[in-house]
């Protein structure tokens, strides 16, 4: 993706909660059928008093033939004017409820994918687009696509988008100019990257013509909303209205997300270290314990650093950051998938084993006993290496409470401590 993607770009101004009551084309269009019916109806009742007096005055006549086939022909244009004006109406009105419907509804929902089935349900009712698309930016640059058709009852398509490098303005590389689009809304940066991701989708379903506008909030790009169909005429002004109404809402859903997420985040991860910590820990191993089977078996490091209280005075605590954070990615490197590593607090982590016998767990707490031990001093602002202890709790089949297995692992912790550090100990 375009840098745009990631850059800094500034969230569309939501537009005025007054919903206005058409568009400047919708209304051109409306006076229009106005004053062509206002002709027409005159000029019905002067054709029908010409037609009156002659038939009166002379009988019927082939200008009288004439004069009535005018008349019904005129009658049938007046009721297709009629129509039309009925249409644009009830179009015009549609596109108002969808309009009000998103605004006063959608914000007090608290569900991403309620506000977007609610959108493209909206969109679909109150548009002519074909299909209806929402691309969603993803931590590793990929595009999540949804694309739903408007008038048909098929399932939804997902598909995921890789990341590409642009490498011209406005063009995937190797894609030619072929399909037409346009966005509209927000800042040039945040536009671009809402037709890139619109060109990349027309390429990828086929699409002829689409209408895109960015998904953002504050200053960050979190993808695109579409609307495609097969035919190229212009979009309407209401089209465009609604499309980014339709965007802000499902930008302040999207937004949301991201925010519980992060909240979520930060409630179980250290700040510090990156690690799990010990709301996290805890949490973990309370769901794992119970679900051990009878030969099933759980295992528990409980891991300190080696005098840091000492090395922490004499270096100062930016030194002391700097060494539990190489420590806690020695840890995260020397442990197994399976495993779940922690900062337990202060200077001491914490690791929670699946599936691992005495033996195993001992080899992971030397893993992890070697891997400090190879940090360099120098690189981290200290003379001395840094070494930890670490004490291993294994619950086999029996039953022990998850509370009973961190007490054994940190008994065996301290056990290693008073045997000179440096070591790891079995309980």
């Amino acid at each position: 993706m375009s840098d745009a993607t990631t850059g800094s770009v500034r969230r569309p101004e939501a537009p005025d909660l007054e919903i206005a009551p058409e568009s400047s084309a919708d209304a051109a269009l409306t006076r229009r059928l106005r004053r062509t019916r206002q002709v027409l109806l005159a000029s019905l009742g002067v054709c029908a008093a010409v037609a009156v007096w002659l038939l009166y005055d002379d009988g019927i006549a082939p200008a009288d033939l004439l004069l009535a086939t005018a008349l019904v022909a005129l009658a049938l244009a007046l009721y297709v004017m009629d129509a039309t004006a009925a249409l644009l109406s009830r179009n015009r009105l549609e596109r108002e409820a969808s309009i009000r419907r998103i605004v006063t509804g959608l914000s007090r929902s608290a569900s991403a994918e309620s506000v977007v089935d609610t959108v493209i349900t909206d969109l679909r009712n109150a548009t002519d687009a074909d299909h209806v698309v929402v691309a969603r930016m993803q931590e590793d640059d990929s595009v999540e696509v949804t694309l739903v058709a408007a008038h048909a009852d098929a399932p939804p398509s997902r598909t995921t988008l890789r990341p590409e490098i642009d490498a011209t303005p406005g063009r995937v590389p190797g894609e030619s100019a072929e399909g037409e689009g346009e966005a509209v809304g927000a800042s040039d940066e945040a536009a671009h990257a809402a037709e890139e991701i619109a060109r990349r989708v027309r390429r990828e379903y086929g699409l002829s013509h689409t209408l895109a506008t960015p998904l953002v909030s504050g200053r960050r790009f979190l993808g695109a909303l579409l609307l495609a169909r097969r035919s190229q005429e212009a979009w309407a002004d209401g089209d465009r209205r609604l499309l980014t109404w339709a965007a802000t809402e499902v930008s302040s859903a999207f937004q949301r997300t991201y925010v519980l997420a992060a909240a979520e985040r930060g409630a179980k991860i250290d700040a510090l270290t990156g690690l799990p910590n010990r709301r996290y820990f805890d949490e973990a191993l309370s769901i794992e314990s119970p679900r051990r089977r009878a030969n099933d078996s759980l295992g528990i490091l409980m891991i300190d650093i080696d005098h840091f209280k000492i090395l922490n005075d004499r270096f100062g605590h930016a030194t002391g950051d700097r060494v539990l954070r190489a420590v806690a990615t020695a840890i995260a490197r020397a442990v197994r998938d399976e495993d779940t590593p922690a900062r337990y607090g202060g200077e001491e982590f914490a690791v929670l084993l699946r599936q691992a016998d005495r033996e195993q767990a001992v080899d992971v707490g030397e893993r992890i006993r070697r891997s400090v031990v190879k940090l360099h001093p120098a690189s981290l602002g200290i003379t001395e290496p840094v070494t930890v202890s670490v004490g291993v709790a294994v619950a086999g089949p029996e039953a022990i409470s998850a509370r009973r297995l961190v007490e054994r692992a940190d008994q065996a912790l301290y056990k290693a401590k008073r045997q000179g550090r440096d070591r790891v100990i079995a309980a």
